[in-house]
This record gives structure tokens, sequence and C-alpha cells, in this order.
């Protein structure tokens, strides 16, 4: 492929000097605005009669062909030439010629490329494969240059053919060693050529279009690039055979600049920085080049220009660019991708040409209009690149979806809207109240007139509910409807209703609880006095204006001498409101109600408890974590202690001997809690206690995130998180790999392994599957929460595939998704663990550094993770080996009591084995 590449350009850069040069002393510069137009007019014509060659004959023999006719051409003209027969309509022909050679050879290679490599061999090779073109390129243009006054302009074409002709035997062999030798499903699939029309196939898919308008704006810039060299450089050399030698020696001198580029840059910018780095480079350079050109038009400035174009176009631009074809289906890129290089590109030539002509030369306009045209340009083609990019990596999202066929939630809002007003209308009591709770997520002021009418339904709960949520889609006047029901003889909804009308007038002070507070009826006066409550928690002006406390102890006064007057709905309230009231003294009647048999009235004490955020309550609510039933309750009341609480409860949680429910049920309370400091702890709690305590706490996070949005949590703290990850996914992989290795007595030969001892080895090395597994998911879960959530999910999914193809996708995918720093720790884990898929054990090794048993099992036990230290004690056990007794006895000075006892009998086990023996 390297040489393909290296006789293709060699030939183009003996030809297009010569030709340049002849045209230049023909018809000069500004004739070359005509060739341009002709040139796109050819390129069109020519297209055509190529799609249809595309559909009755093989892309191989097509190839051949085209390489066959452009030898048979340049023979003419060399001939032609040599005999001294040239005029001005040669000169145009022979200039478009050369051109339409230019792009349609380099083009079919690089589709015969896409072809014999797939995404990750074209991502390692098209970097070496193109520094073949580019020699080829500093070949031919020194050959040029040397031999132009020597040998002759015409003699320079007849060994451009020569070169060309020399493809064919190379392009077969090619296809004989590479493509022939695919299964005849690979090869169909590569090689296949879709019936759709090109410009049809373009039109219909986002990435075509893109990548088609990325050629045709960079051509259009380097065409304008081109005129403004040739132009000055014709003014400045007039002689033929000089110009030509000038030029053969820049566009070598240029193609070395690229060589060293493609060699040295090229890959470490593709591999590192990505592909749209690698094709904002050149647009980027040249900005600052025209800017230099605006104040000094001289010719050295041009020559850089220039030089900057021909030597990134031709190496890490073109790299980019080719690999942004790579996703497309073969047999749409078979059929489009020539007629992008050719069509496009000529097509905005003879852009470049009309500007030139209708324009440029129309209103004599100075080579200063070329330079801002050519500015103005290149802000276009950067937005171009941008758009390109996401649809080169939308692309790879689709074809990991679609050949692993994810089903992905296609969310519309108003679809789900009118289900809920279907729902809201005949729905049952459960389906609507289901539906009430998500109106805060979907809110929208359709949906008040089907929330008003539940304010009529038979069901307390749901109007309640009703009124809960009317304002999140009301943003007018206050529901007169609402005032209504403070007269309804239910607490639930009476307490709704008020909560409702004082959260819409803003002066309700001053009315509001004088007219409720001592209202005849028990309902409104306990609700108001809730209210109150609620309302003075952090007003204390409030609640000496309206005597809360006084209300309070009267109540609970009267509570004492007679509590069999009060309905149970009262008491409720009432213990509620010395939550937030938040007195000492009162904290009696909470504590007499947290033993209550009745359901409602421990969990009103439960979460009057937490509203008091008062320590005593503490080990009571930690308690009520055991109990199923108040287990909800017991963790809202725990998170209203606020942040205060969360160092207390890290502390609780890292001692050895806390109760077992704060370790589990931490990770609730802190996603309850929901603050960025709350989600910050648990963060740091993802990377400490037992593995599967930790891929808990990152699914939960994962979880928390779609429902909460995001986070805010600066991104340096996922970094970390994610080293540390990556960090004992290789220690994890290195042990695993190592105890395969022992259990086929690869390391040990001579050794041979009882039944038992492969036994216990072989569910430490299931224990330490299921690891890596579940670290891989922390790792994905960690990169959910900063980067998009639905995203990572399909890479994670995709990296899961037994198809190679869609693991390959993946990398590509997630290249775009994630960025530089967190794919320098990530890339090479991911790249280990897709390798691992088709890796002989053998080969291992030399991929991995593998420890020894002993420190395998060293590593092992140091990690905080009960059940594979219990596994490999057992292995250690059935090892019977006194070498790793040393491991045991440091095992019994571990925190986890029941490892440090497992430790400890198995010491004992081995010695009073070693003792009898």
């Amino acid at each position: 492929m390297q040489l393909y590449i290296f006789l293709i350009i060699s030939a183009l850069l003996v030809v297009k000097p010569t030709v340049n040069a002849l045209f230049l002393s023909e018809l000069g510069a500004d004739a070359l605005a005509e060739a341009f137009v002709i040139i796109a007019l050819a390129a069109v014509a020519g297209s055509l009669l190529y799609n249809k060659s595309l559909e009755r004959f093989k892309l191989k023999s097509l190839i051949r062909y085209t390489l066959m006719v452009f030898t048979v051409i340049f023979m003419i003209m060399g001939v032609l030439i040599a005999v001294g027969y040239f005029n001005g309509f040669l000169a145009y022909c022979f200039y478009t010629i050369v051109a339409l050679f230019a792009l349609l050879a380099t083009s079919q290679f690089w589709v015969m490329a896409n072809v014999v490599f797939n995404v990750r061999e074209a991502k390692r090779l098209f970097g070496f494969i193109g520094a073949g073109g580019i020699a080829g390129g500093i070949v031919g243009g020194y050959l040029t240059s040397l031999l132009a006054e020597h040998v002759g302009n015409g003699a320079l074409l007849i060994l451009a053919s020569f070169m060309i002709m020399g493809c064919i035997f190379v392009m077969n062999s090619i296809w004989r060693n590479r493509v022939d030798k695919l299964s005849s499903f690979k090869r169909k699939e590569r090689a296949t050529v879709s019936s759709e029309s090109s410009v049809k196939l373009i039109f219909n898919s986002k990435h075509l279009s893109a990548l088609a308008a990325v050629i045709g704006i960079g051509v259009l810039v380097a065409k304008l690039v081109d005129y403004q060299f040739s132009y000055i450089s014709s003014r400045n050399i007039p002689d033929s055979q000089e110009l030509a030698s000038f030029f053969g020696f820049w566009f070598s001198t240029f193609n070395i600049v690229s060589l060293v580029i493609q060699l040295f840059i090229t890959r470490h910018i593709l591999s590192k920085s990505g592909v749209s780095t690698g094709l904002a480079a050149l647009p980027i350079g040249i900005v600052f080049c025209c800017v230099i050109l605006l104040f000094i038009p001289e010719l050295w400035v041009v020559i850089v220009l220039k030089g900057l174009d021909g030597s990134l176009k031709q190496s890490l631009h073109k790299s980019a660019v080719e690999l942004l074809a790579l996703p497309i289906p073969s047999d749409v890129k078979n059929k489009t991708k020539t007629f992008i290089d050719v069509v496009v590109d000529s097509v905005a030539t003879g852009l470049a040409g009309l500007i030139l002509i209708f324009i440029v030369r129309a209103f004599d306009l100075s080579p200063v209009f070329i330079t801002i045209l050519i500015l103005v340009l290149v802000v276009a083609w950067v937005v171009m690149i941008m758009k390109v990019r996401d649809a080169y990596f939308g692309t790879f999202k689709e074809m990991i979806v679609s050949r692993e066929q994810i089903k992905l939630e296609k969310r519309s809002n108003s679809l789900i809207r009118n289900n809920m007003k279907v729902v809201f209308e005949s729905g049952g009591s459960k389906d609507i109240l289901y539906m009430l709770d998500r109106v805060p997520e979907l809110a929208h002021r359709s949906l008040k007139a089907p929330i008003i009418n539940l304010l009529e339904h038979s069901d307390p709960h749901v109007v309640a509910s009703a009124i809960a949520n009317l304002k999140y889609v009301d943003r007018g006047h206050p529901v007169g409807k609402v005032h209504d029901l403070i007269y309804t003889e239910n607490d639930e909804v009476v307490l709704a209703a008020m909560q409702y009308l004082m959260s819409q007038d803003t002066k309700f002070p001053e009315q509001f609880f004088e007219n409720y507070l001592d209202h005849e009826s028990d309902y409104i006066s306990s609700a108001a006095l809730l209210c109150l409550a609620q309302e003075t928690e952090d007003n204390p002006k409030l609640a000496a204006k309206y005597n809360l406390d006084l209300r309070i102890n009267l109540f609970l006064d009267e509570l004492d001498r007679n509590e069999g007057n009060f309905r149970k709905e009262e008491v409720i309230e009432l213990v509620k409101a010395i939550g937030y009231a938040k007195g000492e003294n009162r904290h009696r009647f909470i504590l007499r109600y947290f033993e209550n048999p009745d359901h409602e009235l421990r969990t009103a004490a439960i979460l009057a408890a937490g509203n008091t955020a008062h320590e005593n309550f503490l080990p009571l609510l930690i308690n009520e974590l055991d109990d199923a039933r108040f287990r909800e309750s017991a963790i809202i009341a725990i998170s209203n202690y606020g942040n205060s609480i969360i160092t207390y409860l890290i502390k609780r949680y890292k001692d050895p001997v806390a109760p077992k429910a704060v370790k589990k049920y931490l990770p609730d309370i802190l996603l309850e809690l929901g603050t960025t400091k709350a989600v910050r702890a648990l963060l740091s709690l993802s990377q400490e206690g037992s593995l599967k305590l930790r891929t808990r706490i990152t699914n939960e996070l994962s979880v928390f995130k779609k429902v909460q949005g995001d986070l805010h949590i600066p991104q340096r703290v996922y970094f970390k998180i994610i080293r540390s990850e990556c960090e004992q996914y290789r220690l994890l992989e290195a042990c695993y790999y190592c105890q395969r290795i022992v259990e086929r007595s690869n390391l040990h030969p001579e050794r041979v392994i009882d039944i038992h001892e492969t036994g216990s080895r072989k569910e430490l090395i299931i224990g330490l599957r299921k690891a890596l597994d579940n670290n891989l998911k922390r790792i994905f879960n960690i990169l959910a929460l900063h980067f998009n959530s639905r995203d990572v999910f399909i890479a994670y999914r995709g990296l899961q595939s037994e198809k190679k193809e869609t693991r390959r996708a993946t990398m590509e995918f997630l290249e775009g998704l994630i960025s530089r720093n967190f794919k320098t720790q990530l890339f090479p884990i991911i790249e280990s663990s897709i390798s691992s898929h088709d890796a002989n054990l053998s080969e291992i090794n030399d991929r991995i550094h593998l420890p020894t048993e002993k420190q395998c099992y060293l590593q092992l036990l140091e990690l905080q993770d009960r059940a594979l230290n219990k596994l490999v004690i057992q292995v250690i056990v059935d090892s019977g080996n006194e070498d790793f007794m040393p491991l045991l006895v440091r095992a019994t000075t571990k925190k986890d009591p029941i490892v440090a006892a497992a430790a400890s009998e198995a010491y004992l086990k081995i010695r009073n084995i070693r003792n009898i023996a």
C-alpha cells in the first residue's frame, strides 16, 4: 500500500509542476480561473460515467482500468510535448486531465485502503502508509526539478506514465494477498457498492453531507491559496522551465516537511487528541499566515502559506479526513467516497474559478481581497469541521446501538403529557398518583386544567397530591377551588390546601394565620398550627408574633389530660409541628410515639425527630434503619439534619464496630440529602469498603444523576477516582491472569495440582473475573456522572459485545465522548480488556506484567474486600505451601474481624498439618 501511493504521488508530482509551468507560460495566471471552471464541468460529467461504471464493474477492475487509461493518456501527452506540438487548447486539456488524475487516482487508493483495513488497523497504519505518498511527492518533485532542464517536459510525462503502469502490478498484488484472503462475507461486505445514486446517499446522511462540506470548503480555500502562490510566483519568474524547476523544488520541499509531520506528529495527534484536532490544525495555520500576508504581501510569505497548505494537507489533515470516512458502511463509502473526492473537489475548484472571474477580475480587486476571503471561508470551514466531528462519532454510536440492538428510551414530553391527561381523566387512583409524582419534571401549563379537575376526585390522596402539584403548572392567580377545600374534613387535603395558598400569597402572615389558628374546626386549626411551625422554622420573629410555643404547649397540656379526645391525624400534625418548632422541652412527646404500635404515629415521630436535627435522636433514627417498615422515613429524617450530619455519619461508617445499618444505608441517606457535599462524600466512599458496596454506590449515583441532572462536581474529582479505579483494574487483571496461569501449571509445570486446590483456585478466578467486570462497571458509572450518561451507557454495552467490530467502534466512539486526560487513563485498560477476548493465555505474559503467585496473594489480601480475602485464604490453605504462611500472619491484623479470624484459623490448620507430617 505504501509503494502504491508512493508511485501515484511521484507520478503526480512529475506531471503537475510540468503541466502547471507549461500552462502558466502559455496562458498566464489569469487563465487559471477558466481552468478551474473547466475542471469542475469535466469532473461532474466524469462522475456520471464513473458512477455508471461502479454499478457495472467490480471495484478492482475499475481501479485497474482507471490506471491503464491514465498511463496511455500521459504517454500521449509526453509525445506531443516532446515533438513541440502544444497550444492553448491543449494547455487547458492537459491541466484538466492532471487535476482529474490527482483526484481520481488518490481517491481510489483510499477507497481501496478502506477495503483492506478495518477501523483500528487504519488508525494505526494510515499515517505510516500516507508517509509513502509524501515520500513520493519528494521524489517526484525533485526529479522534476533536476530533470526538467535536461530531458525536457515531454520526457517527464512519459516517465510518469511508467510509474502509473507500475501501480497496476502493485494493486493486483495487494488485492491478491489481502482482499482475496478475506472470508467471502467480509470481502462482499467491504467491496460491494450501493445501487443508490451518490447524490441521494450524501444528502440522506448527515455524516456524508458534513464530510462533503469540509472537503469542499477545504478545496476552495486551497485553490485560492494556490492562485495566490501561482500569481505571485509567475509574476516574479517569467521563464517556463525556470518556473517548472521552482515549482518542483518547492513542492518537494513541502513534501519533506509533510513527511516529517506524518512520521513524527500525525499518529501522536490522532491517537492522543483525536480527529477534530487533526482537522483543525490546517485552518488555524492558514489563518495565521493570511494575517501576516495582509501586512507583508511578499513572495516568501506566500511560499510559507502554500507550504503550510501543501504539507499539512497531505499529512495530518489528509489522514484525519480519511479516518472520517471509516465508520460509513462499506457499500455507501465505495459509492460516495470517489464522488466526494472528485465531484465535490472539482465543483469547489470551479467555484473558485467563478469567484476569480466574476468578482476578482471583474472588479479588478487586489490579492488582499482574496486573502480576506480566505479568512472568511476558514471560519465556515472550522464550523463544518465541528459538525463532521459530531457526525463521525455519532455514526459509531449508531453502529453500536444497531449491532447490539440497544433499545433507547425515546422520550417525548408532549406524548407523555398526553398520556398523563388520559390517566387523569379515566385512570385508577394508583395510576393517577404515579402520574402526579411526575408532574414536577414535566411541568407545563397544558396540565393545569386536568389537574384542577382532579380537585373533585373522590380519593382524598389524589386531591391532596393534585393540590401539591398545582404550583408547578399554575403561573396565574391562585385557583379558587383550593380555598374551598380548606373546609373539607380530611387532614391531608386541608394541609395541602393551606400550604398551596401560603405559597401563592406573599402577604399571608398578616391574615392567613389569624383566620385559621383559632378556627372552630380542629381539621383547620391543627393544619394551621403545622403550617405555622413549618414557616417559622427559621423565622423566630414570626413564631413569637403568633405565640407558636404557647399554642403548642396548650395543645400538649390538653393532650396529656385527655388524649382520647384527639383524632389520630391531629396528633400526627402536632408531633410534626413539635419537630419544626425545635423546643427541647417538648422532645418527650416525640419520644412518646417512637415505640407506638400505630404505624402512622411512629412514622410521624421519626420524621419529627429528623426535623429537630437534635443529636439525641440520631442513635434512635439509626436503629430504625433496621426495620424495613420505617427505613424510608428514617432515611428522610436523618437527611433532614443537613450537611452537618455528613462528617458524623462517615466517621460512624468507618468505625469497625459501627452498626451494619450505617454501612448499608449511608449511601441512601446521602442521596436523599442530595447536596453537592453529600455527593462528593458518596464519591469518596465509592473508593472504600468492599468491591460490591463500591459498585452499588456508583450504580445509585448514576441513577441519581438521571433524576437530578448535572451534579456540579469538579472534573478533577472524577479524574482522581477514574485514575484510582484504573490502577485497581490493572492490579486485578494481573492477579486474574496470574491465577489462570498457575491453575494450568504453566508457571510450575513440575507441580501436580490436586482436585481441591483446583476447586478453590477456580472459585478465586471466578471471583476475580466478577471483580474485573464490576471494576469496569464502576469506571463507566463514574464517567456517566461527568459525561452524557446515555452515551456512556451505549459505550459500556458496546465493550461487552462479543463482536470485534463493535468493540473497535466503541473505542472510536469513546474517543469523541471523553476528554483527553480521561482517555490517557482509560484507553490502556479498555484496549487490554478488548485484547483479552482474543489473546491466548500464553500471550498474556508479554502484554501484562504479571506478579508472582505470592505477590498476587499479598495484593489481594490488602484489598478491603471480604469475599476475595476469604477466597485467597482458602487457596493458601488448600495449597499447604509454607511460603505463604507469613501472608496469613499479616492477614490476622486486618480490621475486618471475620477475615482476621479466617486467616488465624487457616494459619493454625497449615501448622497442624505440617506438625503431623
